[in-house]
């Protein structure tokens, strides 16, 4: 099956850099991100590798575990298109939250091929709920969730599950979450049927419609009270990125 290039190109962040090549630019970001965590691990009370589910990788971090009980808590998720990435690759803020008095928790989920994007969002619910639950008991004031490219829209499907929100409410454990940022993200997932990375992620037409937020009929959506939602792109990102996280934005409102 051949592929548009240009398509393929709007739809890899990595290859709009001003300042370095696609391959070169992910290697310098893995090891940055990896050396600011390794850093932050030594210098840092943290919690590494707390399991939230029976899978390697399904485990997350907590730095500032020095920090008083109800102190606020952000919750941060990767990226790397469903199918790369690490919890180790979000976690260029713990230095300057936790000297904030802000607990940092870093996500990891599983990756495609290995599951399927509907396995990926339902462990971030699970995840999120779990952490949402020990925030109650210890009386966090707080609680955000930041995403950044796939994780914004990992991030972003908890907004939009009805169910999962309805659930959190009974248990009183909505009103804590007080904001979602979604930082270079993707809503509309239809065009990567025709990439080549769909060879690896395998996204169905029910996923594609499910989980297409820009598509999706919104006017029986219940707006959150309570629940600020950013949404922010960099200069450098893709002009599809830019223009999809426009359209999520303005659906918002």
């Amino acid at each position: 099956m051949s592929f548009n290039p240009e398509l393929e190109k709007l739809y890899s962040p990595s290859m709009w850099s001003r300042r370095y090549g696609s391959a070169e630019l992910i290697s310098k970001f893995v090891e940055l991100s990896h050396k600011v965590v390794d850093e932050a691990r030594k210098t840092i009370p943290c919690q590494i590798d707390i399991p939230y589910g029976s899978s390697e990788r399904m485990k997350y971090d907590i730095y500032g575990t020095n920090l008083s009980n109800d102190a606020p808590v952000v919750i941060f998720i990767h990226g790397g298109y469903y199918q790369e990435g690490s919890k180790e690759t979000i976690g260029f803020g713990i230095p300057s939250l936790v000297a904030q008095g802000i607990k940092v928790i870093l996500l990891g989920y599983d990756l495609c091929p290995a599951v399927k994007l509907a396995d990926i969002v339902g462990q971030i619910k699970v995840a999120t709920t779990e952490i949402l639950t020990i925030s109650k008991k210890n009386e966090a004031t707080n609680v955000w969730i930041v995403g950044h490219s796939a994780g914004a829209h990992l991030a972003a499907s908890l907004l939009h599950d009805v169910e999962w929100r309805a659930r959190m409410a009974e248990r009183n454990l909505l009103p804590l979450l007080k904001g979602i940022a979604l930082f270079g993200g993707i809503y509309h997932l239809r065009d990567i049927l025709d990439l080549s990375t769909n060879a690896v992620l395998q996204l169905t037409e029910e996923e594609i419609k499910k989980y297409s937020f820009n598509d999706l009929d919104t006017t029986e959506l219940t707006p959150v009270e309570g629940i600020n939602v950013i949404v922010g792109v960099g200069e450098c990102d893709s002009p599809e990125f830019i223009q999809s996280s426009k359209h999520y934005a303005q659906e918002q409102h």
